[in-house]
């Protein structure tokens, strides 16, 4: 036998004559007393009712109870396990007096009552912690597949499962200690705390890791009465609408959102978080600035300021679940799910991209309140010109008011057409300004509404797919013959000007021409914005007054049908007739 061994085996004998010197054969009942007391000393948990307790000295000094219910002295906590198992200090034991440094409670199911309406994490875990705050020193406590069921005025509010959890042993003024995982709404999580028990400055960090969110937080907690925490922050997710459901809030606006990352120092208050000095990572397009979050009259509310480099606007748009604006579809128009949290942020970011158009030197804006949503560019430049827009939803007695402003200066349309194909046949410097008001409970009522004007001018340009000069060439020599291949060639203009009066949710052209060296196109009708079909008429005139051709513009929007009138340019009169339905 080595000394070592020998040493061993000495020490062995001597505390089990130790053991033997104490009176182990009182009743169980007694030592189950004392288990509980020190339990309950050490854990802050009070047990109320036990089926079975049994002691074992051999290999290490425990005690098991079986079929424990259990709760925290406020009440705050309650719930029961199958077994509760205690490890006993061996040198008290010596003595014969019970201490432990070890709880486990094997497969417990924990209540945890928390305020009614509650939604959040922090108000869930306050009622616990501001127990365990009160105890002077805890035991280690080691939970095994545990259940918590997070309960309002009996009612469950959410549901942890396959718990299994280790709160550090620690002693008086040190802080709470516990890391493990968990199973919250089918999301399996790894997760660690670091929290002070005493006041003033005292280090606080947290770290939560799923497949849906990586977070870490190092910093401290300060101040009397209401703590303040301040410190570093990261956080990441594959997917912001995903993490927002998982936390049980649904919001319509995240759904333009991907992949985020979020690094900050960030302060957080009761009922206040600030994010300073915050870099936003949204599918690698970086933006800075500040973020803040808070509650106000018991709504969640954003409000920040972000500028960056680039941000492609498209396709935050593409995302959002904004329905097609379809006179059919009679389903009332959903406001308030779009307002269901306050937000005022405003980005600037110096490129931007929207449905395939270049801006530069943007600066955007999102403002929410409960019904009402706005948002715009106060200022973008693009192709030489420069870009604004505004939209407005506001609540209304007769349902949704909407306001539509929007307006292009100095754009260069022939450049714009190199990023947008449907542009594709047209080039010259453009101007538009575009406004529309209307009110309704859903998408017909609103449309059969609107109001407003649209007012269009280009100049130094030309549009391709026709060639206006040659046509009126070929039906001065034969109107037959213009009737041929005349969609070929371009049209060069010196000036296009379009204005347009909107009621009724009905478009009327109150003058619309386009002029060239050698030619004038008028176009006369109206459009319905209910059932977006065109009803209009065209004459092409010779800048000497003939010959003139008649042109009808019909059908459906998104394809019209533009021809000439056979009729009247073969007409005994010939090319010089105009159609009696145009007018000016």
């Amino acid at each position: 036998m080595t000394r070592r061994a020998a040493i061993l085996a000495i020490g062995l004998v001597v505390a089990t004559g130790l053991l033997g010197l104490q009176s182990w054969d009182v009743a169980l009942e007694r030592v189950q007393r004392g288990a509980i007391s020190a339990i309950e000393e050490r854990t802050g948990f009070v047990v109320k009712t036990i089926e079975r307790a049994e002691i074992a000295l051999l290999p290490l000094p425990r005690i098991s109870l079986s079929q424990v219910s259990f709760t925290q002295r406020d009440g705050a906590l309650a719930g029961e396990a199958v077994r509760v198992k205690a490890h006993l200090r061996l040198l008290p034991l010596l003595g014969g007096r019970i201490s432990f440094d070890r709880v486990d409670l094997i497969a417990p199911r924990i209540d945890v009552a928390v305020p009614a309406g509650s939604d959040g994490i922090t108000e869930w875990l306050a009622p616990p912690l501001a127990e365990f705050e009160r105890l002077q020193s805890q035991s280690k406590i080691v939970i095994s597949t545990g259940s918590i069921f997070l309960r309002a005025n009996g009612a469950i509010q959410s549901v942890v499962r396959d718990l299994d959890l280790v709160i550090d042993e620690r002693e008086r003024n040190e802080p709470l200690a516990l890391s493990g995982s968990l199973n919250w709404r089918g999301m399996p999580t790894e997760i660690s705390l670091l929290w002070p028990m005493v006041g003033g400055s005292a280090k606080v960090a947290l770290s939560a890791t799923s497949s849906l969110l990586k977070l870490r937080f190092e910093g401290t907690r300060t101040g009397p009465g209401d703590p303040v925490i301040g410190g570093l922050l990261a956080l990441s997710t594959p997917s912001l609408p995903q993490l927002l459901g998982w936390f049980g809030e649904e919001s319509r606006l995240a759904s333009a959102l991907g992949a985020v990352a979020v690094s900050a120092d960030i302060q957080v208050k009761p009922r206040e978080v600030s994010f300073n000095n915050a870099v936003v990572n949204l599918e690698g397009e970086r933006l800075d600035g500040v973020i803040k979050l808070a509650e106000s009259g018991g709504r969640f509310a954003l409000s920040g300021t972000l500028a960056g480099a680039t941000l492609d606007l498209g396709r935050l748009v593409d995302r959002l679940p904004i329905p097609a604006v379809d006179a059919a579809d009679t389903t009332p128009l959903d406001l308030d799910a779009w307002t269901a949290r306050e937000i005022d942020l405003r980005i600037s970011v110096d490129a931007a991209r929207l449905k395939g158009a270049k801006l530069s030197d943007v600066a955007t804006y999102l403002l929410v309140k409960k019904g009402r949503f706005e948002t715009g560019l106060l200022r973008a430049s693009a192709y030489g010109g420069s870009v604004k827009s505004r939209f407005l939803a506001v609540g209304a007695p007769a349902g949704v008011d909407i306001k539509i402003q929007a307006g292009l200066d100095k754009v260069n349309i022939g450049q714009a057409a190199t990023d947008l194909p449907q542009l594709a046949r047209l080039s010259g410097t453009g101007n538009l300004q575009l406004a529309l008001d209307g009110v309704g409970h859903s998408f017909d009522e609103l449309l059969g509404s609107l109001t407003g004007r649209v007012n269009l001018a280009a100049r130094q340009g030309e549009i391709g797919g026709v060639a206006f000069g040659e046509l009126l060439r070929r039906a001065e020599r034969s109107p037959a013959q213009a009737l041929r291949d005349w969609r070929q060639g371009k049209t060069p203009f010196e000036s296009i000007t379009a204005n347009a009066g909107i009621a009724g949710g009905l478009l009327a052209l109150t003058e619309a021409q386009m002029s060239g060296s050698s030619y004038r196109f008028n176009l006369a009708g109206s459009a319905s914005l209910r059932t977006r079909i065109l009803d209009m008429t065209a004459l092409l005139s010779s800048a000497n007054g003939a010959p003139k051709l008649p042109f009808v513009l019909k059908g459906p929007v998104e394809a019209p049908t533009f021809e000439v009138e056979p009729e009247a340019l073969l007409s005994p009169t010939g090319a010089s007739l105009v159609p009696t339905q145009f007018t000016r």
